[in-house]
């Protein structure tokens, strides 16, 4: 990270396929990330970069191409330009104005900017670059041409590049993709490489004494060697590879980037089913592929269920989600307001993996609860209050905790249909007892001992009393009303979720590298088992 300081980049084009994928890796780096969009406030397109700033420092500007000037602002300060914006239309009917003109315009217009700003870096196109090289030595500009070619794999922007499509044509069928697929093939080469590789082609030249042009290429193939490879790989897809008879068995042409490995560079993404595996992930979250893309068989074991999972904005939440929709899963989930776009866009996201629908819900409301359960299969019951800070932990903590539960409990009873309820305790309901000594044994036998945790009042003690009284109170209704219920005892929960809000125990754990204090988590939001994630120092 020092290499890199307080270095700032922009990268044009934050919406794009390799600008979302390079924006993460820059933060990731370390960077301060500027990037443009030519409109800031739309979600659909732009709910990525929300996410993308969990990673670290993420401004997003209002920008456009047939603008000058307009790249001003995001430009300025910044050490380094990527210009990767460009206008691609290629169902164009007047493709002269539309992408050469419209692209020559746009890539000076951010030279301009990046004159102004006394900045450095660029990528672009035939007359794009050759217009872009010439400004740059007119005005001083150190530029370096990345030459992508067949661009693969999972990027954080929902919206694809044609590569990613045209590819996958060869499992969806879709007939227009096919057909720009052999038009690509018709050179006797596919040329591929990875996203990530392209992305970290740039930066390493960004950062190294570079010049000039470097084609980034991983690998060679053809189109009749994908085929057979999507044919043994994805048999379900039932792959035509008959339909590329006649096309050569050998790439014809070698697109050569030993300038970028003399350089020092190393690909990472090498082997051809490695980076069509991932592909494949990435088009089945978008939506591309049909969902899911597993043997019928797999799929006849969760065909048509509906799961409803409660507080869907939460850290657990949303990876159940994800997990269940991967399955094949139709998912109903919750949260108070659908419309927070601040702590709900990854709800948004999560709708590329299938059938998504999130429904307004509080647990102080009676009956909030049915909309989202009716003709559900399975619930559950994630969502529980917790603010450590709370003033009146009974009532905050406690008395709404059971209650809460209670009302989504009786709303599985009003649905009919519900088969099992499943309730996210934690392992506050078996762990909160005074232990002595060492080799000590805590099983689904254990729970906390409430007159204990009242009476002395440890750190955290009313979610742990929150924990034993909602999951015996929910005990006895499932008991009374015949519902199957079974309870799930998380310990310490680690990892990376949906969510950008973060669970109590990763910011605990975290708080050994940002300098907070471990020995409470700091949430005060009484309504969701999360605490906002804050981003490590850089």
């Amino acid at each position: 990270m020092s290499a890199v300081g307080m270095k700032t980049a922009c990268v044009t084009g934050g919406n794009g396929y390799i600008a979302s994928a390079l924006i993460k890796m820059l933060l990731q780096k370390g960077y301060a990330v500027n990037t443009t969009v030519r409109n800031p406030d739309d979600m659909r397109k732009n709910s990525h970069l929300k996410e993308l700033e969990a990673l670290g420092t993420l401004k997003v500007f209002r920008a456009d191409l047939d603008e000058d000037g307009s790249f001003d602002e995001a430009v300025n300060g910044c050490d380094y330009a990527f210009l990767v914006a460009a206008p691609v239309n290629l169902q164009s009917e007047n493709p002269e104005k539309e992408l050469v003109e419209a692209g020559v315009r746009g890539t000076l217009n951010v030279m301009r900017s990046c004159v102004r700003a006394g900045t450095a870096y660029g990528v672009s196109k035939v007359l794009l670059e050759k217009a872009a090289c010439k400004f740059a030595e007119e005005n001083n500009i150190s530029l370096i041409t990345v030459l992508p070619v067949f661009t693969l794999g999972a990027a954080p922007t929902p919206f694809t590049t044609t590569s990613i499509p045209t590819t996958l044509s060869l499992l969806s069928g879709d007939e227009a993709q096919l057909k720009n697929l052999k038009g690509l093939a018709a050179t006797g080469s596919i040329p591929v490489v990875h996203v990530d590789d392209v992305c970290r082609a740039e930066i390493f030249l960004a950062e190294e004494s570079a010049s000039g042009r470097y084609i980034c290429s991983s690998l060679s193939t053809t189109v009749m060697a994908l085929a057979r490879l999507a044919a043994a790989k994805y048999p379900q897809y039932n792959v035509q590879t008959e339909c590329f008879e006649g096309f050569p068995e050998k790439p014809r042409v070698c697109y050569s980037s030993e300038k970028l490995t003399r350089e020092g560079f190393e690909f990472k993404w090498t082997d051809l089913d490695e980076i069509f595996g991932d592909l494949v992930e990435y088009g089945k979250a978008l939506g591309i592929l049909p969902h899911p893309a597993c043997p019928p068989d797999e799929m006849s074991a969760v065909e048509m269920k509906t799961a409803c999972v409660t507080g869907g904005n939460g850290y657990i939440a949303s990876a159940l989600i994800k997990m269940l929709l991967q399955k094949g899963y139709a998912v109903n989930t919750t949260v108070r307001n659908p419309d927070d776009m601040k702590k709900t866009s990854h709800l948004k996201d999560l709708e590329a993996l299938g059938p998504l629908e999130v429904f307004r819900a509080d647990m102080d409301e009676e009956g909030s609860f049915d909309d989202a359960v009716a003709g559900c299969d399975y619930a559950f019951l994630v969502a529980a209050p917790v603010n450590f800070q709370s003033e009146n932990p009974e009532k905050e903590m406690i008395e709404a905790g059971v209650q809460g539960t209670m009302n989504v409990m009786r709303s599985c009873v009003r649905a009919g249909t519900v088969k099992r309820v499943i309730l996210t305790s934690s392992v506050a309901a078996v762990s909160g007892r005074p232990l002595q000594g060492d080799g000590h044994v805590l099983d689904e036998d254990s729970w906390s001992d409430v007159e204990y945790l009242t009476r002395e009042k440890p750190p955290a003690w009313s979610y742990s009393v929150s924990k034993v009284l909602m999951e015996k109170a929910a005990c006895e209704f499932a008991e009374e009303n015949n519902i199957s219920l079974v309870t799930v005892f998380p310990v310490f929960t680690l990892g990376a979720a949906p969510t950008p809000t973060a669970a109590t125990s990763v910011s605990a754990m975290l708080s050994l590298l940002s300098a907070k204090n471990p020995e409470r988590p700091s949430s005060n939001r009484p309504h969701s088992d999360s605490s906002r994630g804050r981003p490590l120092p850089r």
